[in-house]
């Protein structure tokens, strides 16, 4: 699994906020002359980043899932490998330090980048790229050729952070700046803010989970250039944190606390933010307003039970919550108890199913949820270590469930198939050595 990380510099900007300094002499970044992205609205069809689309929905509202048991309808082995992402006919992953293009139909092996990619990182799929990040910079390849033919400019390294496209921009934590990369890679705007994972975008402000706090950026403070800094060199003009921010939740940064580790969701009016806790499982999961980041409604395992409120009678928590699913009607979460809810945009629980083992991640597509599970008391390997189970949304029923021996991750869902990766092959110490992504269908 991937290990949750976050710098020493967000450590130092998370423990107090930046001043903002005024001089004379500055000028300011514009987006005068700034190339688009070639991008579009993933379809039915697609799922071309980490969140499915750039409000991390995790919903793919037109795709058709199997809603009985699935065969499979290929597989590819791998030393190692990550999450899938797929763009009409390609699907990609980062693999054996590479960065690999797959066909749809029949996974056959189209392209190898000559890039290294960045460890856990999911690429990014425009209309004719992949972005990936990289340790030493962020590159784009064909999607036809696997060919590199665009890199960031300059070349930093990118952190921990996959990318959001919007607004016809790459949207991810850079060089340690919260950057926008335009079609010719040039930097056309930057914050001092961090971005753990890929950002939720919309319209003009993006939504970031820092470890510490979710906060809302706006993408269009000024960004300063000052007179003695070179652009080239690893200071950007950008945007100073406390000028950008357009709310912070909590207000202030802190050390110690929950953290708030993975991407926010956002749909309508509600920003969705999942907390975890350090020191014991379980976490909680807030709708905060766009507008303010004031809280509307929370759910929490264990409850959070108020003065003279009945205990609920609900199981204990054994794990770590998840990215939620927001569909246009419901949000779809589990916190670590084994347990998945439905509830309503107002906070209201519309089903619980409850299951034997933990959810490890959870994805939407028509009227289906899928959920990867595993059992924690499994130590490596075991005849139902781990499943892919899919749900109907509107009443939380059972549809199929498919076992594997060992764990599943990196789910995600295009047209009528179901992509994921389990492990194959490990030493006799444990280790991974073989990781097979599979196609059902």
């Amino acid at each position: 699994m991937p290990s949750r990380r976050y710098s020493r510099r967000s450590l130092l900007r998370g423990a107090a906020a930046a001043t903002a300094v005024g001089v004379a002499g500055c000028s300011v970044l514009g987006d005068a002359g700034a190339e688009p992205i070639p991008d579009a609205a993933p379809g039915p069809d697609d799922w071309p980043s980490s969140g499915y689309d750039a409000r991390n929905t995790r919903y793919n509202a037109d795709a058709s899932p199997p809603r009985s048991t699935p065969e499979t309808r290929w597989t590819q082995e791998f030393s190692f490998c990550h999450q899938p992402v797929v763009r009409g006919t390609r699907v990609v992953v980062n693999a054996d330090d590479s960065t690999v293009g797959l066909r749809a139909t029949d996974g056959e092996r189209l392209w190898e980048s000559d890039s290294e990619p960045w460890g856990f990182e999911t690429p990014t799929l425009g209309t004719d790229r992949a972005y990936v990040t990289g340790t030493d910079c962020v590159f784009g390849v064909d999607l036809d050729s696997g060919e590199e033919i665009w890199h960031g400019r300059p070349c930093h390294g990118a952190n921990t952070a996959s990318g959001t496209l919007a607004n016809g921009r790459l949207y991810l934590e850079y060089g340690g700046y919260f950057s926008a990369l335009d079609g010719t890679g040039q930097i056309t705007w930057a914050s001092t803010h961090d971005a753990g994972g890929s950002p939720a975008v919309t319209e003009q402000t993006a939504y970031v989970a820092t470890a510490f706090t979710v906060e809302a950026v706006d993408l269009t403070a000024n960004a300063t250039e000052w007179p003695w800094e070179d652009r080239d060199d690893d200071e950007p003009a950008h945007a100073d944190r406390g000028a950008a921010t357009k709310w912070s939740v909590p207000p202030e940064s802190r050390i110690t606390g929950p953290r708030i580790y993975q991407s926010p969701a956002v749909a309508g009016a509600t920003v969705y933010a999942t907390l975890e806790y350090e020191d014991r499982p379980g976490g909680k999961l807030r709708a905060l307003a766009r507008t303010d980041g004031e809280e509307r409604w929370a759910i929490a395992s264990p409850p959070v039970r108020q003065v003279g409120e009945e205990p609920e009678d609900a199981p204990d928590p054994v794990g770590q919550p998840v990215v939620p699913v927001v569909t246009p009607d419901l949000v779809v979460t589990a916190l670590g108890d084994r347990r998945i809810r439905a509830v309503t945009h107002g906070g209201e629980t519309e089903w619980t199913t409850v299951l034997d083992h933990d959810v490890m991640e959870l994805v939407g597509a028509g009227e289906t949820v899928l959920a990867v599970t595993h059992d924690p008391s499994v130590e490596t390997t075991g005849a139902e270590h781990a499943t892919a189970t899919a749900f109907d949304l509107t009443s939380g029923d059972r549809l199929w469930e498919r076992h594997f021996e060992d764990h599943a991750e990196g789910l995600v869902i295009a047209g009528g198939t179901v992509y994921l990766t389990v492990v194959s092959e490990r030493r006799a110490d444990g280790d991974v050595t073989g990781q097979r992504l599979i196609a059902l269908g």
